[in-house]
């Protein structure tokens, strides 16, 4: 008989490929959410039962009957619903969803005899320093926002049922949640990509129009850390601790085994500019040298996420390597954090109509890659910069993809339907902005007009160095 699973907040950045994954596996999925959101790829795999509802609601806010139905259909419940902004500090702006709904979804499970698996937080750690252990949850910790604290309420809550022993609560801890390949959902919503989107805004902008050199200071210890993990990791983390044996009241990190150095971020931002252009610093060093303009931007944009640049919490993760190994998520590097981040970016300009490339624009860009290109074949791109090696793919638009291969700063060929490292995508009127010198390759990755694939850093690398080469020899046409 095939097993019946109930999916809250299933249309949530783990929800989502939770519902795939699944699916995939055989399993009837019911997928609850406060909206609708059609799972066309896990529907061709199995039955995929949709319903609107709302956890903070006495029987979930579903008709009786169907919650009657969902008592005697489902073997498991996978609670994800929550409320996971840092926009209040206030408890109460988060206890409907995260506090009440977790009460309710335990009540569906008692009622159905269904094994409750509930994802909370690694943060329901607070401000707690050193080793966080998996069977720690009380440490007279205090929080950072409501949500960090309505989800160890939640957990507390759930601890007390635990040692009753009427219904199996397994409970999960994922740390900070990156999405492998965000969608148009990721926009507008709060995590790490926001973030580095408004900081790398406020750096191109002080970049462009002041021609600022000195770099600019961000809050947050350099020595601390951040514990990033992708979406679809602890998507299979939740598919293989759930089905493993005796995980009945026990609790497992889901985090990577090392985290990332907050340094990586300060590297990701310079080596996208090609200089130094930020750095972190403790918030006491704005005393003796008071904020500049960009400075007081970037604080209030990213205020809420200032805490996290902080962090020395460890988090063992004995039990969670019991299941899945030592050798699982052991770090998420730089290449993936930027790889994900240029999807983020790129899901801005989803479902904009696609630019029809005019004879005229289709004919400079013929010209730009079979004249103007092969007359400076042999010679130096830019000056000093001999150690530019590399081979890279251009696609503009409709058109044809070509290679350029670089040696010692030069360029050395022009190859038709030739591959690389590395490639952009770029729709034709971007492109000519850029190689006439009128727009910074930076500036169209941030807009998300210009898509980065394959190893993301190298391209960022080259594309800041080729900004330059745009500069000194523009493409000028008529």
């Amino acid at each position: 008989m095939v097993e019946t699973i109930l999916v809250t907040g299933a249309t949530g950045v783990v929800g989502r490929p939770l519902v795939r994954a699944l699916a995939a596996a055989g399993k009837k999925v019911v997928a609850l959410s406060r909206q609708i959101m059609p799972f066309a790829e896990a529907g061709a795999l199995a039955d995929i039962e949709y319903l609107q509802g709302d956890v903070s609601l006495p029987l979930l806010g579903l008709d009786e009957a169907v919650y009657r139905e969902l008592c005697l259909s489902i073997r498991g419940i996978f609670h994800l619903a929550a409320r996971t902004d840092f926009k209040s500090k206030a408890l109460a702006d988060y206890e409907a969803v995260n506090i009440n709904g977790v009460k309710n979804v335990y009540a569906l499970a008692q009622e159905a005899g269904a094994h409750l698996h509930h994802v909370s937080t690694a943060f329901v750690c607070g401000t707690h320093p050193g080793i966080f252990a998996e069977d720690d949850l009380d440490c007279g910790q205090q929080f950072r926002n409501g949500y960090e604290e309505s989800k160890f309420r939640a957990e507390r809550w759930l601890h007390e049922r635990i040692t009753s022993g009427d219904t199996a609560v397994t409970i999960y801890r994922p740390s900070i949640i990156l999405e492998r390949q965000p969608s148009q959902n990721s926009v507008n919503t709060f995590g790490p990509f926001i973030f580095l989107d408004a900081v790398f805004r406020i750096l191109l902008t002080s970049k462009m129009q002041t021609g600022k050199t000195s770099a600019i200071r961000i809050e947050g210890q350099h020595s601390c850390h951040l514990p990033f993990i992708f979406d679809d990791d602890v998507t299979k983390a939740l598919l293989h601790i759930s089905q493993s044996p005796d995980i009945t009241g026990k609790t497992y990190h889901v985090v990577c085994h090392t985290p990332c150095a907050n340094s990586l971020l300060e590297d990701v931002f310079n080596e996208a500019f090609g200089r130094k252009v930020a750095e972190l610093v403790a918030e006491d060093v704005f005393v003796t040298l008071p904020p500049s303009q960009p400075e007081r931007i970037i604080a209030r944009k990213t205020a809420m996420y200032a805490p996290y640049l902080d962090l020395s919490v460890l988090f063992d993760r004995r039990s969670f390597e019991g299941v899945m190994g030592k050798s699982f998520c052991t770090s998420v590097e730089a290449e993936e954090l930027l790889q994900a981040f240029s999807f983020f970016l790129a899901c801005k300009n989803e479902g904009k109509s696609e630019h029809d490339i005019a004879g005229q624009e289709r004919q400079e860009i013929e010209d730009y890659f079979e004249q103007f290109l092969p007359a400076i074949i042999g010679q130096q791109l830019i000056a000093n910069l001999v150690s530019l090696t590399c081979t890279f793919w251009l696609e503009v638009g409709g058109s044809a993809r070509r290679s350029l291969v670089v040696k010692n700063g030069c360029l050395a060929a022009i190859i038709s339907h030739g591959e690389g490292a590395f490639g952009y995508k770029v729709r034709p009127e971007i492109f000519l902005q850029v190689v006439s010198g009128r727009l910074s390759p930076q500036r169209g990755f941030f807009d998300g007009n210009i898509a980065m694939e394959g190893n993301t850093m190298e391209a960022l690398r080259t594309a800041t160095a080729l900004e330059e080469f745009f500069q000194r020899r523009p493409y000028l046409v008529a």
